[in-house]
Protein backbone atom coordinates (compact mmCIF):
# COMPACT_ATOMS: atom_id res chain seq x y z
CA UNK A 1 0.00 0.00 0.00
CA UNK A 2 2.62 2.41 0.81
CA UNK A 3 4.59 1.45 -2.34
CA UNK A 4 1.62 2.07 -4.41
CA UNK A 5 1.07 5.53 -2.41
CA UNK A 6 4.57 6.55 -3.14
CA UNK A 7 4.29 5.25 -6.88
CA UNK A 8 1.29 7.59 -6.91
CA UNK A 9 3.29 10.67 -5.82
CA UNK A 10 5.95 10.26 -8.58
CA UNK A 11 3.35 10.01 -10.99
CA UNK A 12 1.03 13.47 -9.76
CA UNK A 13 4.82 15.23 -9.71
CA UNK A 14 5.42 14.27 -13.07
CA UNK A 15 1.86 14.82 -14.40
CA UNK A 16 1.55 18.49 -12.82
CA UNK A 17 4.97 19.24 -14.51
CA UNK A 18 3.61 17.85 -18.33
CA UNK A 19 0.25 19.39 -17.89
CA UNK A 20 2.03 22.87 -16.64
CA UNK A 21 4.04 22.92 -19.81
CA UNK A 22 1.36 21.81 -21.95
CA UNK A 23 -0.29 24.46 -20.54
CA UNK A 24 1.81 26.91 -21.37
CA UNK A 25 2.52 25.77 -25.12
CA UNK A 26 -1.35 25.95 -25.29
CA UNK A 27 -1.01 29.51 -24.07
CA UNK A 28 1.59 30.62 -26.52
CA UNK A 29 -0.03 29.32 -29.41
CA UNK A 30 -3.41 30.82 -28.72
CA UNK A 31 -1.41 34.37 -28.72
CA UNK A 32 -0.07 33.29 -32.15
CA UNK A 33 -2.97 32.97 -33.44
CA UNK A 34 -4.22 29.56 -31.96
CA UNK A 35 -7.86 28.56 -32.16
CA UNK A 36 -7.79 25.52 -29.18
CA UNK A 37 -7.42 26.27 -24.93
CA UNK A 38 -6.77 23.65 -22.79
CA UNK A 39 -7.90 24.16 -19.23
CA UNK A 40 -5.88 22.54 -16.38
CA UNK A 41 -7.43 20.33 -14.13
CA UNK A 42 -10.97 21.32 -15.40
CA UNK A 43 -12.17 19.97 -18.61
CA UNK A 44 -11.52 19.14 -22.27
CA UNK A 45 -10.06 21.67 -24.53
CA UNK A 46 -12.95 24.30 -25.81
CA UNK A 47 -12.64 27.06 -28.30
CA UNK A 48 -12.47 30.16 -27.27
CA UNK A 49 -10.02 32.80 -25.40
CA UNK A 50 -8.30 32.22 -22.04
CA UNK A 51 -10.39 33.15 -18.94
CA UNK A 52 -8.36 35.28 -16.58
CA UNK A 53 -8.74 32.43 -13.87
CA UNK A 54 -6.22 30.06 -16.18
CA UNK A 55 -3.35 31.64 -15.23
CA UNK A 56 -4.03 32.12 -12.25
CA UNK A 57 -5.22 28.69 -11.53
CA UNK A 58 -1.34 27.35 -13.21
CA UNK A 59 0.52 29.88 -11.18
CA UNK A 60 -1.18 27.81 -7.85
CA UNK A 61 -0.22 24.58 -9.82
CA UNK A 62 3.18 25.73 -10.52
CA UNK A 63 4.01 26.96 -7.15
CA UNK A 64 2.97 23.09 -5.72
CA UNK A 65 5.15 21.36 -8.05
CA UNK A 66 8.48 24.06 -6.82
CA UNK A 67 7.91 23.93 -2.75
CA UNK A 68 7.19 20.08 -3.24
CA UNK A 69 10.28 19.70 -5.49
CA UNK A 70 12.80 18.92 -2.75
CA UNK A 71 10.36 16.27 -1.46
CA UNK A 72 10.03 14.57 -4.63
CA UNK A 73 14.16 14.33 -5.03
CA UNK A 74 14.53 11.01 -3.55
CA UNK A 75 11.95 8.84 -4.82
CA UNK A 76 12.20 6.59 -7.86
CA UNK A 77 11.75 8.28 -11.43
CA UNK A 78 10.22 4.80 -12.37
CA UNK A 79 8.83 1.40 -10.95
CA UNK A 80 11.35 -1.33 -10.76
CA UNK A 81 11.60 -3.77 -13.41
CA UNK A 82 9.41 -7.01 -12.60
CA UNK A 83 11.17 -10.37 -13.40
CA UNK A 84 8.37 -12.75 -15.13
CA UNK A 85 7.78 -15.70 -13.21
CA UNK A 86 9.35 -19.03 -13.95
CA UNK A 87 6.75 -20.72 -15.91
CA UNK A 88 5.39 -24.34 -14.22
CA UNK A 89 5.04 -27.57 -15.98
CA UNK A 90 2.02 -28.72 -17.61
CA UNK A 91 -0.44 -30.51 -15.28
CA UNK A 92 -3.64 -32.13 -15.34
CA UNK A 93 -7.04 -29.58 -15.38
CA UNK A 94 -8.52 -29.12 -12.46
CA UNK A 95 -12.06 -30.82 -11.86
CA UNK A 96 -14.49 -27.43 -12.49
CA UNK A 97 -16.33 -25.65 -9.81
CA UNK A 98 -19.47 -24.27 -9.10
CA UNK A 99 -19.34 -20.46 -8.11
CA UNK A 100 -22.11 -18.88 -5.50
CA UNK A 101 -24.57 -16.59 -7.60
CA UNK A 102 -23.32 -13.88 -5.69
CA UNK A 103 -19.74 -13.20 -4.20
CA UNK A 104 -19.41 -12.05 -0.48
CA UNK A 105 -19.33 -8.67 0.41
CA UNK A 106 -15.80 -7.28 0.64
CA UNK A 107 -16.68 -4.66 2.97
CA UNK A 108 -18.60 -1.78 4.51
CA UNK A 109 -19.94 1.01 1.58
CA UNK A 110 -17.95 3.97 1.92
CA UNK A 111 -20.54 6.59 3.28
CA UNK A 112 -20.05 10.53 3.24
CA UNK A 113 -19.78 10.08 7.10
CA UNK A 114 -16.70 8.10 6.76
CA UNK A 115 -15.26 10.38 4.56
CA UNK A 116 -15.07 13.08 6.55
CA UNK A 117 -12.82 11.34 9.28
CA UNK A 118 -9.17 12.70 9.04
CA UNK A 119 -6.78 10.82 6.71
CA UNK A 120 -3.02 9.72 7.01
CA UNK A 121 -0.58 12.08 4.68
CA UNK A 122 1.85 10.15 3.24
CA UNK A 123 6.11 10.74 3.32
CA UNK A 124 5.58 12.81 0.82
CA UNK A 125 2.75 14.91 1.92
CA UNK A 126 4.40 15.13 5.49
CA UNK A 127 7.28 16.78 3.89
CA UNK A 128 5.44 18.82 2.10
CA UNK A 129 3.26 20.28 4.61
CA UNK A 130 6.20 22.11 6.82
CA UNK A 131 7.51 24.01 4.13
CA UNK A 132 3.98 25.63 2.99
CA UNK A 133 3.80 26.46 6.69
CA UNK A 134 7.30 27.91 6.91
CA UNK A 135 6.52 30.18 4.06
CA UNK A 136 2.77 31.19 5.42
CA UNK A 137 4.13 31.68 9.04
CA UNK A 138 6.82 33.97 7.76
CA UNK A 139 4.67 36.62 6.04
CA UNK A 140 1.58 36.55 8.55
CA UNK A 141 4.32 37.06 11.59
CA UNK A 142 5.05 40.48 9.97
CA UNK A 143 1.45 41.47 10.15
CA UNK A 144 0.69 43.22 13.28
CA UNK A 145 -2.99 43.64 13.99
CA UNK A 146 -4.13 41.00 11.04
CA UNK A 147 -7.92 40.84 10.02
CA UNK A 148 -9.25 38.49 7.79
CA UNK A 149 -9.19 40.48 5.11
CA UNK A 150 -5.49 41.43 5.03
CA UNK A 151 -4.44 37.35 6.03
CA UNK A 152 -6.62 36.78 3.03
CA UNK A 153 -4.67 39.46 0.53
CA UNK A 154 -1.39 37.69 2.25
CA UNK A 155 -1.98 34.14 1.53
CA UNK A 156 -2.73 34.89 -2.22
CA UNK A 157 0.14 37.34 -2.24
CA UNK A 158 2.37 34.22 -1.40
CA UNK A 159 0.61 32.65 -4.66
CA UNK A 160 -2.35 30.33 -2.88
CA UNK A 161 -5.64 31.11 -4.73
CA UNK A 162 -8.99 32.25 -3.50
CA UNK A 163 -11.15 28.83 -4.51
CA UNK A 164 -8.50 27.05 -2.59
CA UNK A 165 -8.50 29.91 0.81
CA UNK A 166 -11.43 28.45 3.20
CA UNK A 167 -12.24 31.96 5.89
CA UNK A 168 -10.41 33.60 6.80
CA UNK A 169 -12.60 34.34 9.63
CA UNK A 170 -12.17 36.02 13.01
CA UNK A 171 -12.05 33.58 16.18
CA UNK A 172 -11.27 35.63 19.70
CA UNK A 173 -8.28 37.28 19.55
CA UNK A 174 -7.50 34.71 16.07
CA UNK A 175 -8.14 35.23 12.51
CA UNK A 176 -8.54 30.86 11.56
CA UNK A 177 -8.42 29.96 7.95
CA UNK A 178 -8.05 26.52 5.86
CA UNK A 179 -5.90 26.53 2.50
CA UNK A 180 -6.59 23.32 0.62
CA UNK A 181 -3.38 22.04 -1.37
CA UNK A 182 -4.98 19.08 -2.51
CA UNK A 183 -4.42 18.28 -7.05
CA UNK A 184 -3.79 15.29 -8.72
CA UNK A 185 -5.17 12.80 -5.82
CA UNK A 186 -3.24 14.36 -2.83
CA UNK A 187 -4.71 15.02 0.61
CA UNK A 188 -3.03 17.90 2.07
CA UNK A 189 -5.10 20.40 3.59
CA UNK A 190 -3.58 23.22 6.62
CA UNK A 191 -5.36 24.92 9.01
CA UNK A 192 -3.73 27.95 10.77
CA UNK A 193 -4.44 30.55 13.06
CA UNK A 194 -2.87 34.20 13.26
CA UNK A 195 -3.25 36.50 16.31
CA UNK A 196 -0.91 39.02 15.53
CA UNK A 197 1.51 37.63 18.00
CA UNK A 198 2.18 33.82 17.17
CA UNK A 199 1.34 31.81 13.96
CA UNK A 200 0.29 28.07 14.28
CA UNK A 201 -0.18 25.85 10.94
CA UNK A 202 -1.40 22.63 11.46
CA UNK A 203 -1.42 19.81 8.56
CA UNK A 204 -4.01 17.31 7.71
CA UNK A 205 -5.35 14.85 5.55
CA UNK A 206 -8.80 14.85 3.84
CA UNK A 207 -9.97 12.41 1.19
CA UNK A 208 -11.22 14.05 -2.10
CA UNK A 209 -15.01 13.22 -1.29
CA UNK A 210 -15.43 16.07 1.18
CA UNK A 211 -13.92 19.98 1.14
CA UNK A 212 -11.09 20.21 4.05
CA UNK A 213 -13.56 22.54 6.40
CA UNK A 214 -15.55 19.51 6.43
CA UNK A 215 -13.21 16.57 7.94
CA UNK A 216 -13.51 15.63 11.64
CA UNK A 217 -10.16 16.53 12.92
CA UNK A 218 -8.38 14.09 15.79
CA UNK A 219 -7.81 15.24 18.62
Amino acid sequence: MGCTRRRSHVWRGAALAALCALALTSCGAERAGGGDRIELGRGAAEPGAAEPGDSEFLAFMELLISVAEPCQADLPSQAPPVEPAPTAPPTAPLPELSLPAEPPPTGEPRTDETAKGEVELDSVERCEAPLHARRITKALNRMPGPTPSRVREALRGLGYIDERIHGPQRSGETVQFIVDLRVMGGQLCLSGSVSGVRTAIEPYGASPEVGCPDVRRRG
